[in-house]
């Protein structure tokens, strides 16, 4: 059996992994809450591994999955800093448990280690040495999905596969360059508030629209609900949103445009990231109802026929991938389960 805690701002979410199935709960940090999720799993003492979910791991995490040791507590309490609200509550719980159960192993999966070698040119803002000293930078974001996206193509046999553009599509779209499994650009900066807009946030924006607001009588606690909670398909749409509304939009005038924002920003980062790369053989398109997106993913893939990507014209019932055996770029679509992914890195951490 394996524990692993995903931490959310409101609550400690955890999935329990035994022989294949994967049982998900939620509860809140009150006292007396792991025996609340003991007695939901059953027996603490059939537990081979405890994971802890760490969404920012800044530059002292640099493994996306490693066995946690005293060592690892001190880094992980250096990195509360860079996203306080979840990585306080990992640093807490596996601190907790790292005491309470000593005798099994302890795994800590790192959300931002793939990207933590970015090349400097990518990497670097254009700021102060001062902030810049202190950690300014950008440091990337949902690199657990992209690397694992990397691995299960080439595991789908393309061996001569070696540069990618990897793109997660739904609330918090996102994109990575890879080039021979090694992170080479990001969609994500300091937060994943830099890059596409997604269901709550704005994405790229002039930071002096940070000050104009703030001119007008906003406080900093209003703008940063204001830009990452209430913008992007929630302003573009005036109602809450979610990817599932950009992808079901046939007749609305505003679902429309929305679709070409969005479909635009999405080509826009293609293209730079392909540039960066000196050119791409795949791309990798990730999503969670990924058989639902196949009518969008191709629109996207008919605006790069001029990069020599050949889309099959008949696809029957499978969708992994999408073009033809002469198509300069290869198209694969990757379901993603977040629960199942956890699990294929717990695996490879136990070993």
């Amino acid at each position: 059996m394996i524990l692993i805690f995903d931490p959310s701002p409101l609550y400690l979410r955890w999935y329990k992994i035994e022989g294949g199935n994967i049982l998900e709960g939620k509860c809140k940090l009150k006292p007396g809450w792991f025996d609340r999720i003991i007695r939901s799993i059953g027996r603490i003492d059939e537990v081979e591994a405890i994971g802890y979910v760490l969404y920012h791991g800044g530059e002292m995490i640099k493994d996306p999955v490693g066995i946690m040791t005293s060592g690892s507590i001190k880094k992980l309490e250096q990195c509360v800093k860079y996203l306080p609200e979840y990585n306080d509550l990992t640093f807490k719980i596996s601190r907790y448990c790292i005491r309470r159960f000593p005798g099994v192993k302890h795994l800590l999966f790192c959300d931002t280690a793939f990207f933590v070698n970015l090349p400097q040119e990518v990497s670097t803002y254009a700021v102060p040495f001062e902030l810049r000293r202190k950690g300014v930078k950008r440091y990337g974001g949902q690199g657990l999905c992209h690397q694992w996206a990397w691995k299960k193509v080439k595991a789908l046999g393309d061996k001569h596969i070696r540069n990618a553009v990897s793109v997660y599509l739904g609330n918090y779209t996102n994109m990575a360059a890879i080039k021979d499994g090694r992170a080479r650009e990001t969609s994500i900066g300091f937060t994943n508030l830099e890059g596409m807009i997604s269901s709550g946030s704005c994405g790229d924006i002039d930071p002096t629209v940070v000050f104009q607001l703030y001119s007008t009588g906003m406080s900093f606690k209003t703008i940063n609900r204001l830009l990452s909670k209430e913008s992007g398909f929630a302003a573009l749409l005036g109602k809450k949103s979610g990817f599932s509304d950009i992808i079901n939009q046939k007749g609305a005038a505003k679902g429309i445009a929305l679709r070409e924002i969005y479909s635009y920003n999405i080509l826009k980062y293609l293209g730079g990231f392909i540039s960066s790369l000196g050119g791409a053989d795949s791309l990798i398109f990730i999503g969670e109802e990924i058989d639902h997106d196949i009518p969008f993913i191709s629109q996207i893939c008919l605006r790069l026929k001029f990069l020599g990507l050949k889309l099959k014209r008949s696809r029957g019932r499978d969708h992994s991938e999408l073009t033809r055996k002469d198509s300069l770029i290869k198209v694969y679509c990757l379901k993603y389960d977040k629960q199942e992914v956890l699990v294929d890195w717990a695996k490879e951490g136990i070993k």
